[in-house]
C-alpha cells in the first residue's frame, strides 16, 4: 500500500490516535482495480493514467482506454517475444560453434576459445533481479 501511495494511486490515509493508517471506505474498491490492472501487466504509470478515466461515470471511456492498453501491451509482448527468439537464435549458433571444436589445452587470452563471437549484433535483454521479481509476484497476488 505505501508504494502504491508513494506512486500516486492510493491516497495517504489519515492515522488513527494510535497512529494506524485509516483507509476510506472507496480504497478497497481502488486497490482491487490496481491489482487487476498490475495483474495485465500495466505499469503504474500507465494505471495513473487510467484512474481518472475509470473514476468518472462514463464507463464507454474507460472501456476504450483498457482497450488500447491491451492493443500496447500485445504490441509490447510481441516485441519482446521476437528479441528473445533472435537470442534464441544466437544462443543456438554458439553452443553449435562450441559443439564443433573440442576444448583447448589452454585458454587463449581473449577467451574466445570458451566465448566464440556470435552472429548478429546484441539482443538487448532486460535482466529483472530475482528480489524485484518477487516483489512484482507479491504485487501481482494481491
Amino acid at each position: 500500500m505505501r508504494y502504491y501511495e508513494r506512486a500516486g494511486l492510493m491516497a495517504v490515509p489519515a492515522r488513527t490516535a494510535s497512529g494506524y493508517r485509516d483507509y476510506a471506505d472507496d480504497a478497497a474498491a481502488r486497490l482491487r482495480f490496481i491489482t487487476r490492472a498490475r495483474r495485465m501487466g500495466l505499469s503504474c504509470e500507465q494505471i495513473t493514467a487510467l484512474i481518472p478515466v475509470w473514476a468518472g461515470a462514463n464507463c464507454g471511456a474507460a472501456h476504450e482506454r483498457v482497450g488500447r492498453l491491451v492493443d500496447q501491451k500485445q504490441m509490447e509482448i510481441a516485441e519482446r517475444i521476437a528479441e528473445l527468439q533472435r537470442f534464441s537464435a544466437q544462443l543456438d549458433a554458439v553452443r553449435a560453434s562450441l559443439d564443433a571444436q573440442p576444448p583447448l589445452a589452454q585458454c587463449r587470452n581473449d577467451l574466445t576459445c570458451c566465448v566464440p563471437e556470435s552472429p548478429g549484433g546484441p539482443v538487448a535483454i532486460e535482466l529483472v533481479p530475482r528480489q524485484e521479481r518477487r516483489g512484482r509476484r507479491r504485487i501481482a497476488n494481491m
